[in-house]
């Protein structure tokens, strides 16, 4: 039986229809009485079913959230009323798993078998669209879900648009009938028609039918357009042409350019924020300001970059760091400062304290902004009121027994010499008394000093000849002991205002104990500069048997000292003296490599 042309050009025109139905990736379903007739491809895969019969005649309630039950009949009425296409106000429907997802939805009045019927055109607001769709139906059916659709579908073969429904063309802002003339080259600008024809000649080179579109449009009155979509190399009535689905991005474009802005000036704010800040992204690090590369001792950010941030703590806290890290990402609280030990790139320990917060979509990302604080000087500070506090105690205690304990001892002595006098032969025994009270009367007197108010004069002194007079002092015993004393004494430095008898004893004291520290001789540095700081720094440094860990922390305080017949009330004196002068002491030491003294005072130029 011949076909006349009429039906052969309809044929044509449902396979068209038919074929972009198979490729379209909106789901599409069809209800008659309130149950499923028809369901697409992309419904079964949008509601998990396993295949078409599991939804067939199911009711269509089944598939929609209670929150819209009370709604839908009184609008399917309104369908049937032939009012044309309508957005239907269900807003959320159900999977045969029982999730819950958003929805858009398009619904028209078909006819179905002879029988009126609801169509739904359903587009998945999870981006979870896809391209293909299956399943034949009648020809009106299939142009209704193509003109229907809330994105923009063409069809193009080379440079000629063959079909576009009303949504494209509306995007670029020209009527369908305006679009007849309408070819590709008139919808993109040259450098994006270049990269689109490059990937097409790639795509199908490399056997693949599947091109992703990020592309500049340009519309009817000259603006720009950024769309974006998907599109597959296919076949239609035996012509290979391009099948795409797009969608106008440029608000999103504008967007992201202004989060990239913003992004950009947060950056910069965090750059000189006075707090070291590092931005982590799972874990790794992604940015870190100047002052954060200066705490862990980094010449620049390349060095940390990409690095993951527990590796800069000790391994101590690299367990519960990890731990806290995780629970800060799903929170969004500030997460309070906590203790923890930073390891610099020269292998220093730096005592921290560190909080975190999550930052959301910071350049399309969650990360994880953390402040670090740098202990060193808080823990320095409370060190020396603590110290401050013990001499204030001694001073006290000296106060109250040293007068005491002073009368004793002179009788003590007294009667040993006489003694001696009497029992010459055990006359040692008596040089072992005296030179015990001898000893008792040293530490009354150290602590005599402890008590006594320092309301010297103070007037503007040279640390020059303060140091030197005290090196004259101690010159022969240096040279009894085998010890050289270098000097590097930085020339023209600014005076300090100071009490010269009470910096000699502070210095008398520790340049003789370095010298004793070292018996079988050695060199003791001794060096003077100023720092940037307008702070007069003296160092003394010798090359002894340095000072254990576990008492490092407990010099200065009474009777802690490393001596054999010291006292430890040396240091505790010169400390007290030196914090009198608004200055420093600090002592640091390493066993078998000698211990350092570091005395700052504030330089005549920058007292008030």
């Amino acid at each position: 039986m011949s076909i006349n042309k009429s039906d052969l050009l309809m044929m044509e025109s449902e396979e068209r229809y038919r074929h972009l139905v198979q490729m379209l990736p909106d789901a599409l379903v069809v209800f008659v009485d309130f149950h499923l007739v028809f369901a697409n491809d992309s419904a079964l895969r949008l509601f998990k079913a396993g295949k078409l019969e599991d939804v067939i005649g199911v009711p269509i309630v089944q598939f929609v959230h209670p929150d819209y039950l009370y709604c839908l009949p009184a609008h399917v009425e309104f369908l049937l009323s032939d009012v044309g296409p309508s957005n239907l106000q269900v807003k959320k429907l159900l999977r045969m798993d029982g999730t819950v997802f958003d929805v858009e939805i398009k619904a028209v009045a078909v006819a179905y078998d002879g029988k009126r019927g609801i169509q739904l055109l359903i587009r998945d607001l999870s981006d979870q669209i896809r391209m293909e769709a299956t399943l034949n139906e009648k020809e009106k059916l299939y142009k209704t879900v193509i003109e229907n659709t809330v994105a923009g579908v063409f069809v193009a073969q080379g440079d000629e648009i063959t079909y576009t429904n009303p949504h494209f063309a509306e995007m670029y802002g020209y009527t369908p009938e305006e679009f007849v003339h309408i070819r590709v080259r008139d919808l993109l600008y040259d450098d994006d028609l270049r990269k689109l024809m490059h990937e097409v000649r790639d795509s199908i080179s490399k056997g693949s039918t599947k091109i992703h579109l990020k592309l500049k449009g340009r519309r009817k009155d000259g603006s720009v357009m950024y769309i974006e979509g998907s599109s597959s190399i296919t076949t239609i009535e035996g012509e290979e042409v391009m099948l795409g689905i797009v969608q106008d991005v440029t608000f999103k474009h504008e967007q992201e350019q202004q989060l990239r802005k913003t992004a950009l000036m947060y950056q910069k704010i965090i750059k000189f924020i006075p707090e070291a800040i590092v931005l982590t992204d799972n874990g790794q690090v992604i940015y870190a300001n100047k002052l954060a590369l200066e705490l862990i001792g980094a010449k620049d950010g390349n060095e940390v970059i990409g690095q993951n941030v527990i590796n800069f703590l000790h391994p101590t806290f690299q367990e519960i760091t990890t731990m806290r890290m995780d629970e800060i990402i799903l929170s969004e609280e500030i997460a309070p400062f906590t203790d923890s030990i930073v390891c610099c790139m020269d292998g220093r320990y730096v005592d921290a304290e560190i909080s975190s917060i999550r930052i959301n979509d910071y350049m399309g990302k969650n990360v994880l902004l953390s402040v670090i604080r740098d202990l060193t000087n808080r823990k320095r500070s409370e060190e020396m009121l603590v110290r401050s506090e013990k001499l204030s105690v001694i001073g006290q205690l000296a106060a109250g027994v040293a007068h005491e304990i002073r009368n004793p001892l002179t009788a003590l002595k007294g009667f040993t010499q006489l003694l001696k006098t009497k029992y010459d032969d055990h006359s040692h025994y008596f040089d072992i008394m005296a030179g015990e009270i001898d000893r008792i009367n040293l530490i009354v007197n150290e602590f005599m000093t402890l008590a006594k108010p320092h309301f010297s004069q103070f007037s503007n002194g040279h640390i020059e000849p303060i140091l030197h007079s005290v090196l004259s002092i101690l010159e022969t015993q240096a040279i009894l002991l085998n010890v050289e004393i270098k000097v590097a004494l930085e020339p023209e430095m600014p005076t300090v205002f100071c009490n010269e008898n009470q910096l000699k004893q502070v210095f008398l004291n520790v340049i003789k104990n370095a010298i004793e520290a070292m018996p079988n001789g050695g060199v003791v540095d001794i060096s003077a500069v100023l720092t940037a700081e307008n702070d007069i720094c003296i160092r003394i440094k010798d090359e002894g048997q340095g000072i254990p860990e576990e008492l490092i922390a407990k010099i200065g305080e009474p009777f802690v000292t490393t001596k054999e017949k010291g006292t430890g009330l040396g240091l505790m004196i010169s400390s007290r003296i030196i914090e009198a002068h608004n200055g420093t002491l600090h002592l640091s030491s390493k066993q078998n490599e000698g211990t350092t003294i570091e005395i700052i005072l504030p330089a005549r130029d920058s007292q008030q």
